[in-house]
């Protein structure tokens, strides 16, 4: 057995699952969640940080905050190297310690609310290099023992919303002084000028809409900052930024991580990662600005990295004069490589098919999380090139009148391509085409479905078009239209017989049950599979958004 590095902070404590550090707990601080959640850990044969079993038991937003495998994606995005160790302030209920203890070397994790600390401790208890204890950075042993200190969802809370910077200032310093040289502080926090703020979400942590973008006229119980403020307090603080980042839709659940090169070169694409509306957890109320307008027009203007929803900051300790200058990045560990301009994930599908994609050099390169076997269905590793464009189905609802030209253009190269592409075609569908310049581009075919027909990918294609279509409110084929009749009327222009509808949704209810369950036969697919054929029967028989 791998014996983990010894840390000062272990030296006091050097037994016991999660023993109290200082005095009594400082911060008494609950969401609701706890108790759920640590019946779900205790129950839960699978800890791990892609655990299905975990992921799909939260049922709040409470519960997912601390179960669902998404929590880890703001760090999956970084390259931590397997020796560090790290210092984690803040572990919650441990969805990032779990991740953490499963790639570096030894993990301190502290957290100040005893309920949420014996959740992390039970959920990594079989990782030799993790330990948990209850209580601040504060009560941490004051030396330099790490090469990490991460700092996710911490800072915005250690003022209790103080307009002062000096409570941000003394926390930042006390964990530098926590680091070694050489070592860096990873950060992340909301942006006080996030998009989703601007287009009207509520605050997260004053639940009112437009609060932080105003300065929090009334107070508030955190403070988020906007980019330059936090890069000026953590300078204060005795940091050199070596990469600010942007997490969408926030650091929470992240689904994608973007340097502001991405913006700067690839704008379209800077475009199409994020998915909008970003959620408003907790809240059920429309947003009443387009929040993907708001943030095409920030890129055009070059200043998406301002918008970004959070930050994700790396940080090296600034020893003064004898660091080579602030453009030398040699002394913090390489998180983030020069060419690297995003990193997004698909991880609300079943853990064997949860995928990674990367933006470098030009090419999106594409990677599943763990590996695949020889299944019917399963995720294929490849790169292709950046396409700047304009998805096709964005030039349907502009232009209805060129919905025939599009599926026909669509069909073709479906048809020219299917020997070459093989099990491939599955996803070789209208939303995952963009035109450019030289004509059509395929992108994103990440899934591979054994034995389908080009036949069947078509009537797949249109299903799915003609429920895109009818959601955004597309009247192209008359008011008031049912999702059956457009997809059916779709077909038509292809030259399917309109009765397809229910055998193509027939098979996208068993795919999708398969993708969710992560089986391909036994109870757990029939029991999805018979919840998604009714939710497409439901669906079929809707009329056009607005109607």
């Amino acid at each position: 057995m791998t014996t983990s590095p010894a840390t000062p902070l272990r030296g006091l404590h050097p037994e016991g699952r999660c023993p109290v550090l200082g005095g009594p707990p400082a911060v008494s601080y609950l969401d609701g969640g706890e108790e759920m959640v640590a019946a779900i850990v205790d129950e839960a044969a699978d800890l791990g940080s892609l655990s299905d079993e975990l992921h799909y038991a939260g049922r709040t937003w409470a519960e997912r905050y601390h179960l669902d495998r998404g929590r880890a994606n703001v760090l999956r995005a970084l390259d931590l190297p397997a020796d560090a160790v790290v210092l984690e302030v803040g572990a919650g209920c441990g969805a990032i310690t779990r991740y953490l203890g499963e790639r570096v070397a030894a993990v301190d994790a502290v957290e100040p609310v005893p309920a949420r600390a014996e959740v992390a401790a039970g959920r990594t208890a079989d990782l030799p290099g993790v330990r948990v204890f209850v209580g601040l950075v504060d009560d941490v042993p004051d030396e330099p023992a790490y090469d990490l200190v991460l700092v996710v969802g911490v800072l915005e809370y250690v003022g209790a919303g103080d307009r002062s910077d000096a409570p941000y200032e003394e926390f930042l310093r006390s964990a530098r002084r926590r680091l070694r040289p050489g070592g860096a502080l990873v950060l992340a926090i909301e942006n006080q000028l996030g998009v989703k703020y601007l287009a009207g979400g509520h605050e997260d942590h004053s639940g009112k809409r437009w609060d932080g973008v105003q300065g929090y006229p009334g107070g508030a119980p955190a403070r988020t900052f906007a980019r330059k403020p936090l890069e000026d307090l953590l300078a204060r603080s005795g940091y050199r930024v070596a990469r600010t980042l942007g997490c969408f839709p926030d650091y929470k659940i992240t689904r994608a991580v973007l340097d502001a090169g991405l913006v700067r070169a690839h704008p379209e694409l800077a475009c199409g990662i994020p998915r909008f509306p970003s959620p408003d957890w907790g809240h059920d109320e429309p947003r009443p600005v387009d929040e993907a307008a708001v943030w095409r027009e920030f890129v055009a203007a070059g200043l998406g990295d301002q918008v970004w929803n959070s930050f994700l900051v790396v940080a090296a300790r600034d020893d003064g004069p004898a660091d080579d200058g602030p453009g030398d990045d040699d002394a913090v560990p390489p998180l983030w490589p020069e060419r690297r301009l995003a990193v997004y994930f698909n991880t609300e599908r079943a853990a064997r098919w949860c995928a990674r994609a990367e933006v470098v050099d030009g090419e999106v390169r594409r990677t599943p999380l763990l590996p695949q076997g020889d299944d019917l269905v399963s995720v294929r590793a490849y790169a292709e090139p950046v396409h700047e464009g304009r998805p096709l189905l964005s030039t349907v609802l502009d232009e209805p009148w060129r919905v025939e030209d599009a599926l026909c253009g669509w069909r073709d190269l479906l048809r020219a391509e299917a020997d070459a592409l093989g099990p491939a075609i599955w996803d070789l569908v209208p939303h995952n085409l963009v035109v450019t310049a030289g004509g059509l581009r395929a992108i994103d075919l990440e899934w591979q479905v054994a034995g389908v027909t080009v036949a069947e990918v078509e009537q797949r294609g249109v299903l799915l078009t003609a429920d895109q279509l009818a959601g955004a409110g597309w009247r192209g084929a008359g008011e008031c239209t049912t999702v059956r009749d457009l997809a059916g009327w779709l077909g038509v222009l292809l030259g399917h017989a309109p009765n397809f509808v229910e055998e193509a949704a027939e098979r996208e209810a068993r795919f999708q049950a398969t993708r969710i369950s992560g089986a391909s036969a036994g109870a757990g697919l029939r029991r999805e599979q018979d919840y998604l054929r009714a939710a497409w029967r439901t669906r079929l028989g809707e009329t056009v958004a607005g109607c």
